[in-house]
């Protein structure tokens, strides 16, 4: 059965969304090494939601847990590996390695999918705060030639799009590769939108991550990308917090 969420009292409508969804912006259907942006949910998986103007925040995942995880990794040769998974309740973790002939990858996405149930359109504000680290090195064994080298990459995007596959809302949160050498850095992103929902249809909030490496005989690289703290924040009242203001307005 369908979950519904009630933001308000009312009656709902039993008219149901399908999701059709390609690949769109910054999107790789499979190991392409690009962040993933297509998403697809069946409508009976995505609570319904109709807000009014006293409605309460969704707030992910304080009051209710993500309902997109997706979690996907793969690997080319004897000694390379990827992996995805989730890191707590509020986080994801991706890593990639690969010594000698190989090449690795793996990326996350971590979000919430709902049903903007309602008959007319309506304004909300999203907040969106967590915290990214990343890191990555490459080595190569001595009498390796300048022409050989290990590789590696990070991104990390935020998008929110609807179930037509249109993107409301899309913002690089990290983007770093091995070319320009060793790398690890901590950030913390904390922003906040505004987003015009159309009747009866599906929307999705996620954060998506991927890291890719690849080496040659006499070289070796790791790329590692971990987010925590994700916390997601739909409001239809416009009543932000101290918070969010001071983060809208950039300070």
């Amino acid at each position: 059965m369908k979950r519904r969420i009630h933001l308000s009292g009312g009656l709902k409508t039993d008219w149901r969304l399908v999701c059709v969804l390609g690949c769109a912006g910054l999107a790789a259907c499979g190991g392409g090494g690009t962040v993933e942006t297509s998403v697809r949910l069946p409508a009976a998986e995505r609570p319904d939601v109709v807000p009014t103007a006293t409605s309460e925040a969704i707030r992910v995942p304080a009051d209710v847990a993500f309902n997109y995880p997706r979690f996907s990794s793969g690997q080319e040769g004897p000694d390379a590996r990827g992996s995805a998974s989730a890191a707590g309740v509020d986080g994801a973790i991706c890593f990639a390695e690969a010594k000698g002939q190989g090449k690795a990858w793996g990326s996350f996405q971590l979000g919430y999918a709902f049903d903007h149930q309602s008959k007319s359109a309506s304004h909300c504000v999203v907040r969106i705060r967590l915290t990214a680290a990343e890191s990555g090195a490459a080595s190569k064994n001595d009498g390796v030639t300048d022409g050989q080298s290990a590789d590696g990459s990070v991104a990390l995007v935020f998008f929110m799009k609807d179930s037509m596959g249109l993107t409301v809302k899309e913002e690089s949160l990290a983007a770093s590769t091995l070319n320009r050498g060793p790398r690890e850095a901590t950030t913390q992103h904390d922003f906040v939108f505004d987003a015009e929902l159309q009747p009866e249809r599906g929307y999705y909030v996620i954060v998506s991550g991927r890291v890719d490496t690849s080496s040659v005989e006499g070289t070796a690289s790791r790329v590692e990308l971990k987010v925590s703290d994700v916390a997601m924040d739909i409001r239809w009242d416009g009543d932000l917090t101290g918070g969010a203001r001071a983060a809208a307005q950039g300070s």
